[in-house]
């Protein structure tokens, strides 16, 4: 009797293994483990971030250099921090949905190669408006990888390492703002200026520090060019034999052992699914637009909407606040020396620049003539504002870190409700401060607190989503928060000449929102504690 019992539970066991080739291909990573391979994937993921986090951070640092060179009043550096996102917010959905139909290795590759090209075109800008055109191609090429990072971490990670990974690949954005801010620090306070074509190109110390960080996007195509495809991509699309090509290939890397000696020979692929390869290009989208309407439907509609909504209002509250973070620093820092080091609250100190720059911009608009470069004397960022800029990314590093210990006694859902709550209170007690590193403490902290949050529900959203839509869901919900990202650096030097405080209260306002909406999030501990993925 016991015999039989156990030939019917293999058999049945076999029975649910054919069903469900994505359990099988789990079992697999775990075999392979988490070795040399990952850590090549995971340095090549942080090369990738750091080339699309220069394409927003890097003009954030720029905005007091270029001041005088371009002539930017404050709603043109707005827009200038803005453009990328809408770049981005045009391009999502189709980006989301080619990577979803033919992989994401291609795009990785090319997109990564297309932000050096395009960085390299914005670092020769002579103009305001070749800068903002350069942008808006960098903004556009960086969804194509923005997208697919993500995804290429998650499909090459085993189910019981992935939330541990997917906390590192959420501090590489941390990271990545220190490496930026570094990089300005040794570069932009430097006065260079050179003539190559007289009255047409000159080179200054922001032109060469775009051109410096355009190279993050070439060495991340280099790497990516030698990983294979993901294997959950290729399972999903029918080519079982190269699926289990890339998993021998990562089990002998982490292992050492030989191929031959991967024990799983196959996946148990039913045969529904025509390998991709053996489809023509029209059917292969017919294919993907058919598995898109499932992200259409109930139940991934809802969630759908309520992640997007989400990152909406966090995103116009948080790309705001640390893209001009540099800016409010420069002017913080330059109103101090004016004052011998005088103490100010935060905000009088915003206000005396606003009124200040609104008062210079309407004497020119009222005389109608355009400011002689010789006039224009520009807030140039100190010490200071940079160490800033290495503190809020420290900070967030630090809450990243922290939340990563912390999801496995809390959960992700309570943990991302008390960290927004943190937020709302860091950006409203900000009127009160006068001292430099009480304001830096603060805003790193709401910055550090909202990007930790937002990481937590990314790897919620990356685990609730099928395979075969999850870039196109990844895709919307980021062309959504672009908006958020676009409306809020619009909307931040209009509310800031309203009143210093009018930005941060809306920032408590929107973080508190956001927080009563964690609760309706879904749980994938409960939902897909099987095999994290469908």
């Amino acid at each position: 009797m016991k015999s039989n019992s156990e030939d019917t539970q293999h058999t049945t066991d076999s029975s649910e293994n054919v069903e469900n080739p994505m359990q099988m291909l789990e079992d697999a990573l775990v075999i392979c483990k988490f070795g040399r391979f990952n850590i090549q994937l995971m340095i090549t993921t942080l090369l990738s971030v750091l080339a699309t986090t220069s394409v927003t951070t890097a003009t954030s640092y720029v905005l007091p250099s270029a001041e005088c060179d371009l002539n930017m009043t404050m709603m043109q550096k707005g827009l200038l921090n803005a453009i990328p996102f809408l770049g981005q917010f045009c391009a999502c959905p189709f980006t989301g949905f080619i990577t979803d139909a033919f992989g994401r290795k291609i795009f990785l590759v090319g997109g990564n190669f297309g932000l050096f090209v395009c960085a390299l075109f914005g670092a020769s800008s002579q103009t305001y408006g070749m800068l903002l055109f350069a942008k808006l191609l960098e903004g556009v090429v960086m969804s194509l990888v923005f997208t697919a990072t993500a995804t290429m971490v998650t499909e090459f990670t085993h189910k019981l390492v992935r939330d541990k990974v997917l906390v590192g690949y959420a501090a590489f954005m941390s990271i990545s703002i220190i490496i930026t801010s570094l990089i300005a620090w040794a570069i932009l306070p430097m006065a260079l200026q050179f003539v190559v074509i007289e009255g047409y190109i000159e080179i200054h110390s922001w032109n060469i520090y775009l051109c410096v960080s355009a190279g993050w996007g070439l060495l991340a195509a280099i790497m990516y060019w030698n990983l294979p495809e993901s294997p959950k991509f290729l399972l999903s699309h029918g080519q079982e034999k190269e699926a289990l090509q890339v998993l021998q290939r990562i089990y002998h890397v982490n292992t050492g052992k030989d191929e031959d000696t991967f024990t799983i020979k196959s996946l148990n692929v039913s045969g529904v699914l025509k390998p991709t390869k053996e489809v023509s290009v029209s059917k292969q989208i017919t294919n993907a637009l058919f598995e898109t309407k499932e992200l259409f439907r109930a139940p991934l509609l809802c969630k759908l909407i309520l992640f997007s909504t989400i990152t909406f209002v966090a995103l116009l509250a948080y790309s705001a606040l640390r893209l001009w973070y540099p800016q409010l620093s420069t002017i913080i820092e330059n109103h101090q020396k004016e004052h011998n080091g005088q103490t100010y609250r935060f905000c009088d100190m915003i206000d005396s620049y606003t009124s200040a720059h609104n008062t210079q911009n309407n004497m020119i608009s009222s005389d109608n003539i355009t400011t002689p470069p010789g006039d224009c004397v520009p807030q140039l960022a100190g010490a200071q504002t940079y160490t800033n800029g290495i503190i809020l990314g420290f900070v967030s590093l630090v809450c990243i870190s922290i939340s990563g210990y912390l999801v496995d006694f809390f959960g992700q859902k309570p943990l991302m409700f008390g960290f927004l709550l943190l937020c709302a209170v860091c950006s409203s007690v900000l009127y009160w401060t006068n001292s430099s590193i009480q304001i830096a403490i603060l805003i790193s902290a709401t910055c550090g607190f909202m990007q930790t949050a937002f990481s937590l529900q990314h790897n919620i959203l990356v685990r609730v989503f099928p395979t075969t839509v999850r870039t196109m869901a990844l895709s919307i919900v980021i062309m959504v928060g672009r908006a958020g990202s676009l409306l809020g650096n619009l909307l931040f030097p209009l509310m800031m000449a309203i009143g210093c405080m009018v930005p941060f209260l809306t920032l408590s306002t929107v973080t508190l929102c956001v927080a009563g909406l964690i609760y309706f999030l879904p749980n994938p501990q409960k939902e897909n504690s099987a095999t994290g993925d469908k």
